[in-house]
Order: structure tokens, then C-alpha cells, then sequence
């Protein structure tokens, strides 16, 4: 498929493309690609993804630091917000990846 034409290097979409593709999509991929019936699992796996890159990690990390015998009592106050914001975060992005 065509996109239109090249102006001083911007693409141009034709009148027949953006009638086709009504919101700005240039080749109708994020249109087809909400409908896809793989997006369930594509959404499952990316937010498996979200939650171990920005979750899981900072998490070990806490356990990591738990385990050592050596803290005072400041550090252990200050590991306890970040573990309650980590969850915060969490719950952010399940709920976002379920409004998608």
C-alpha cells in the first residue's frame, strides 16, 4: 500500500487514505491492531513485563537488603515506603493495562 507522496521529506496521505484511516493512522495498523485477537495475550504478556521490570526488581532488591542483619532503624522505615510505594506502582499498572 501506498502512503501518498514525499514533500520536502513529510509523507502526504492521499484523501482516499484518510478517509480509510479516519484517525490520523497513517497505515491502519493501531486501528486493526486493538482488534487483533491476539491482543488479550499481547496485553497479558506485556503486562507480565511491566510488573517484573518495574515491580519484581525493586522487590528483590528490598528482600535482598531484609536479609542482611545489619540496618538502622531509619533505613528500615525508609525500605517500607519503598515497599508501599512499589505496591502503589503495581496496582497503577494493573489498572491501566485492564483500561486499555
Amino acid at each position: 500500500m501506498r502512503l501518498g507522496h514525499v514533500t520536502s521529506g513529510a509523507v502526504v496521505a492521499t484523501a482516499a487514505q484518510a478517509k480509510q484511516h479516519p484517525a490520523g493512522a497513517a497505515t491502519g495498523v493501531e486501528a486493526s491492531h486493538g482488534r487483533d485477537v491476539r491482543r488479550r495475550s499481547r496485553k497479558a504478556v506485556q503486562l507480565a513485563v511491566d510488573l517484573t521490570a518495574f515491580c519484581a526488581v525493586p522487590l528483590a532488591a528490598l528482600a535482598v537488603f531484609w536479609a542482611q542483619d545489619d540496618h538502622g532503624r531509619l533505613m528500615v522505615a525508609l525500605s517500607v515506603l519503598e515497599e508501599l510505594a512499589v505496591a502503589g506502582l503495581a496496582s497503577q499498572v494493573v489498572r491501566f493495562a485492564r483500561a486499555a
